[in-house]
């Protein structure tokens, strides 16, 4: 096998591929690798666990076509530490040569036949918008559980809704909902899935460099545009035939789901997870009917105070409290072996006087999640859960339980 591909192509295919490549508890030593593999002018690199594969496609000037199982994270510090410019690659049978330049290095591989041989992905079943899935995301996945001793709890469900998706995690302490009205939805015959954490937080960083690149064309084409023909609307890419292009410019997302799996498609990259088995507590009981309590008030300001008074915290079992009065809201930490801190913030307090403590990392989660300038706080009383959204939007609810305190 040889190939010739850009630096930065490289580092790029090398390092999505490789995040798959968990390292622990590999089936064989093969799993330790990325699959390289040069076909005419493509080549092609996979990483798997078994339990999350990614495979990245691009562009490179084949020389010779062949395959070879190469260590995921060494050979990508290597292209990453590299002049810019053309990389040259040339394996043989258990090594593989890297060279730019006047640098060189040469790498043992492991066996190619060692490493698992992986179906066929299926044809993309629905073609869903980048743009609300990439916030749904990064709203829903930080709520859930890392704790592989539940592993439910580590995934997040995606469930059809009578007008799209909902997305929804939690860790028992908190949980984040987003609904994606107007979404193609999940494929027929699909009413839930539980995707594990890991594989959206891969796939929301592959919508954000996707959304970046797509950006950076859309500005190119822009400028290029403008000085062809001064007054012009710069132009952008639209939606495909098939579906892969999103209004702005990023590719759409394809989804397809098995019986055991789902695969998610962006641009040249194919994301496929195992999905996780069993059912997803019922957290519509966990939500009050009515909220008698709540505060408006500036997120920014609100942000930096939780940041400020928590410096006081030093374990994970010290609170904020939140005293809600006519005035506004008072933050306060009180820490036996630290000090204590105390911050007032105004806001619309609308209610009765109400004194409630939260874990402050957790709060500030919910908060920073929120769209828009101001969010909204709802409380029913200080040992049930809380509601935080946008006072304006509310496809996002973020609930987050109350810490007991005296």
């Amino acid at each position: 096998m040889k190939f010739r591909c850009e630096r930065d192509t490289l580092v790029d295919a090398l390092q999505t591929a490789g995040r798959a490549v968990s390292g622990r508890g590999a089936v064989t030593a093969a799993t330790n690798g990325v699959r390289i593999e040069a076909r005419a002018n493509r080549l092609a690199v996979v990483g798997t666990d078994l339990d999350l594969t990614v495979h990245v496609e691009v562009g490179a000037v084949g020389l010779d076509d062949g395959v070879c199982v190469a260590p995921a994270r060494l050979v990508a510090d290597i292209a990453r530490s590299l002049e810019p410019g053309a990389v040259t690659v040339e394996a043989g049978d258990d090594e593989v040569e890297i060279s730019s330049g006047r640098s060189r290095f040469v790498v043992r591989t492991y066996a190619a036949e060692e490493f698992p041989v992986l179906p066929e992905a299926p044809a993309a079943q629905v073609w869903l918008a980048p743009a609300g899935l990439a916030d749904a995301l990064r709203q829903v996945v930080r709520a859930a559980s890392t704790d592989d001793a539940r592993p439910l709890l580590t995934g997040v469900l995606m469930s059809a809704e009578a007008d799209g998706i909902r997305l929804v995690a939690t860790d028992s302490y908190r949980l984040a909902w987003r609904d994606l009205p107007g979404s193609a939805g999940l494929p027929e015959g699909s009413e839930q899935i539980l995707v594990p954490a890991r594989a959206l937080t891969e796939l929301q960083r592959l919508l954000s460099a996707s959304a970046k690149d797509a950006g950076r064309s859309t500005r190119g084409a822009g400028e290029a545009d403008a000085a062809a023909e001064p007054g012009a609307e710069p132009a952008t890419s639209g939606p495909t035939g098939d579906g892969d292009g999103g209004d702005d410019g990023a590719p759409r997302i394809g989804l397809s789901v098995g019986e055991l799996d789902a695969t998610f498609w962006v641009g040249g990259v194919r994301l496929t997870t195992r999905l996780l088995e069993g059912r997803f507590p019922d957290y519509r009981q966990l939500v009050p009917p009515a909220y008698p309590n709540s505060v408006r008030i500036a997120k920014v300001a609100l942000i930096d105070a939780l940041r400020r008074v928590r410096l006081l915290v030093r374990d994970n079992t010290t609170p904020v409290r939140l005293t809600m009065h006519p005035d506004g809201v008072d933050l306060s930490v009180v820490s036996q072996e630290v000090g204590q801190a105390s911050e007032s913030l105004d806001a619309a307090v609308t209610g009765e006087e109400v004194t409630i403590a939260f874990n402050p990392s957790y709060l500030i989660d919910g908060v920073e999640a929120a769209v828009g300038d101001d969010v909204l706080l709802e409380v029913v009383d200080a040992t049930k859960p809380a509601t935080v959204r946008s006072p304006e939007r509310d496809d996002y609810r973020y609930l987050l339980m109350p810490v007991r305190v005296s």
